[in-house]
């Protein structure tokens, strides 16, 4: 398909489904050249954080693609639930999101602990997602603790651009750190590996060379369980590196094409 060079219409809503346990705010980036639902590139965060560090990779991929980034119930503008919610949650809200709006299938785009989700969408269900990408996966079983997920946030905060760094800061201030530790149990305890050996579909996985927290032997192991997988690393990146080289991951997603495009 050829890029389109206008600029995307960016358009932000409050999403609410009768099935959804919580709402969720959504952003939109559409240039009007969209191929329909099945064209559509869906983005999900890590916890703590929103939406908004998507922007720079959001914009690239709406030159051509309808592009959707949700903030996930309790993080960015989207409220808190009234109870924590596990990875398998986030899964359910995200797939109630795309049933009511008849969304999908999509290319499902998922950092850190949204890689997660990501993850657990496309095998719950497969009839929503053609291609998944996880972009600095969280996390390898020996890193799994709070102490040592804490260490190595802390290394890579210190390869992260000011910028990152306040986007990152920010948000885990609007979230605050009781709902973060309502939330970081699960995804610790979530196992990606267990679910990445059952998805049929094309499977990219995606690091950034200093990212302390994917570190490569985890990268390369998981990408090799998925039937369909493939492994990027993106040379000089950090962990946020749809942030930091958002052309780069932008050509890795095009190159996952809905089927009959």
């Amino acid at each position: 398909m050829e890029e389109s060079r206008r600029e995307p219409m960016v358009t932000v809503e409050s999403a609410r489904g009768r099935s959804r346990p919580a709402p969720t705010m959504v952003v939109t980036f559409d240039n009007g050249h969209g191929g329909g639902s099945a064209d559509t590139v869906l983005l999900l965060h890590g916890i703590g954080v929103s939406s908004r560090y998507f922007h720079r990779l959001a914009l690239e991929l709406a030159k051509g693609r309808r592009v959707i980034a949700v903030d996930l119930p309790g993080f960015g503008r989207a409220p808190k639930p009234g109870r924590p919610l596990t990875v398998e949650d986030f899964a359910g809200v995200v797939a109630s999101f795309l049933d009511a709006e008849d969304i999908g299938p999509v290319v499902v785009v998922g950092h850190s602990m949204g890689a997660q989700i990501a993850t657990r969408l496309a095998r719950s269900r497969t009839d929503l997602v053609t291609a998944v990408v996880l972009l600095g996966p969280v996390m390898p079983p020996a890193d799994a603790t709070p102490v040592r997920a804490a260490a190595r946030l802390l290394i890579d905060t210190l390869r992260e651009s000011p910028h990152s760094n306040a986007l990152v800061f920010t948000d885990y201030l609007r979230c605050g750190p009781r709902w973060y530790l309502a939330v970081l149990p699960s995804m610790l305890a979530y196992r990606v590996e267990d679910d990445l050996p059952a998805l049929e579909v094309p499977v990219t996985v995606a690091r950034g060379e200093r990212d302390p927290i994917a570190r490569a032997g985890w990268a390369r192991a998981i990408a090799s369980l998925a039937p369909a997988g493939r492994l990027l690393e993106v040379p000089r990146a950090p962990h946020v590196v749809m942030l930091s080289h958002p052309r780069a991951i932008a050509r890795e997603i095009r190159r996952l094409r809905p089927p009959g495009a």
